[in-house]
């Protein structure tokens, strides 16, 4: 599809059609999920028109700001009555394992609960339903949402209990440190296009097939994101990691292959 065509499809269709043929999407139906979402988005919108007049009566409770007030109201209904919530068990234990933790049928019906890499599509795919502009934005190791319109721009953090706004400058350290150069270069911090949103959710699929040991399906996975993507560095390192992974699984080597984990000196990755 071009760029153009891209932009025009649903994001939580492109989110979940890469989710397909993964443990833990057996079950998936696509279709059921995206009626769930319309559903939701009608819900949001209606809790949002119910509840303006007290925004315009005091703004300042939303920093005068109508994008602040707008996603409150969205990411508190799918919170507080509609149960999306961050998977407690991948707090302290990331698992790429199960698509449920990947992709956003991990928080509609039987769930198991969000990330911070589901989350944030989700919030997108119900905002974008109600003509919000908004967009997916990386830092390091995380997502989060950005209100990007012509006359406001919010950083929108929803993956804890509520909804916090953050300055860029935030993300320059957490949850891991940027260097300027990786943000220059269009890595971290800018708002995805559809093609860059497409390169995450493949490198997501990547990480699931990677994690169950489907190495060459893993790669070509990130070899996609990388062409989707190409000043992102980190796409291109993953497509070498499960080269060396197939290589090493071919020499009937016995000893566990360790790696780097990412391109940038972190800790490394073992061999499943």
């Amino acid at each position: 599809m071009s760029g153009d065509d891209l932009a025009k499809a649903d994001i939580a269709l492109v989110n979940l059609l890469c989710a397909q043929g993964l443990p833990g999407s057996e079950a998936l139906d696509i279709p059921a999920v995206l009626k769930t979402l319309d559903k939701w988005a009608a819900r949001v919108a209606s809790e949002t028109r119910k509840y303006y007049p007290g925004f315009l009566r005091n703004p300042a409770e939303n920093n005068y700001s109508e994008a602040d007030y707008r996603m409150g109201m969205l990411i508190t209904v799918l919170q507080q009555d509609l149960g999306v919530s961050y998977n407690p068990a991948r707090i302290s234990q990331p698992d790429f394992k199960n698509s449920k933790d990947q992709f956003i049928h991990g928080m509609i019906g039987d769930a198991m609960g969000g990330t911070c890499v589901s989350m944030p599509v989700l919030y997108v795919a119900i905002g974008r339903r109600l003509g919000y502009p908004v967009k997916l934005v990386l830092a390091r190791e995380h997502v989060f949402v950005r209100w990007d319109g012509s006359d406001e721009r919010l950083n929108i953090e929803g993956t804890g209990r509520g909804m916090n706004t953050h300055p860029d400058e935030y993300y320059r350290d957490r949850p891991l440190p940027l260097q300027d150069q990786w943000i220059e270069r269009g890595e971290f911090l800018k708002s995805l296009s559809p093609q860059e949103e497409l390169a995450a959710f493949l490198a997501s699929r990547g990480h699931c097939l990677n994690d169950n040991g489907r190495f060459a399906e893993a790669r070509e996975c990130y070899a996609a994101a990388a062409r989707l993507h190409p000043n992102y560095q980190g796409y291109q390192h993953f497509v070498a990691v499960s080269e060396a992974f197939i290589a090493h699984r071919a020499s009937g080597a016995t000893r566990p292959l360790r790696l780097p984990r990412s391109p940038y000196g972190d800790d490394e990755r073992t061999d499943p």
